[in-house]
C-alpha cells in the first residue's frame, strides 16, 4: 500500500508537469500525497494495529518519500517533454 502511494506522489507532479503547471507547485502538489494518505489512514480510518501509534515517524519520512518521489516524477516529465519537442 505505501509503495503505491509513494508512486501515485510521482504520478500526480508527472501528469501536473505534463499540463504545464510550473514546476515547483507540481512538486508541492505531489508532495502533499503521501501526508495527506497518512493522515486519512490515522484519523478517518478504523485502527488496524495494536501498541502503539507510530503515525508522526511515518509522517516524517513518508513526506521525505513523497518529496523525492515528486522530485523523480518531474524530472521524468521534464524529459518526456524535451523529447516530444524534438520529435515535433
Amino acid at each position: 500500500m505505501a509503495a503505491l502511494i509513494i508512486v501515485s506522489a510521482a504520478l500526480v507532479s508527472f501528469i501536473a508537469r505534463l499540463r504545464k503547471v510550473r514546476a515547483v507547485l507540481a512538486w508541492l502538489l505531489g508532495s502533499l500525497v503521501v501526508p495527506c494518505a497518512i493522515l486519512i489512514e490515522e484519523f478517518l480510518l478504523p485502527y488496524k494495529g495494536g501498541g502503539a501509534s507510530m503515525w508522526p515517524i511515518a509522517l516524517v519520512f513518508g513526506s521525505l518519500y513523497g518529496a523525492v518521489s515528486s522530485a523523480v516524477g518531474i524530472l521524468v516529465a521534464r524529459f518526456s517533454l524535451r523529447s516530444g519537442s524534438k520529435n515535433a
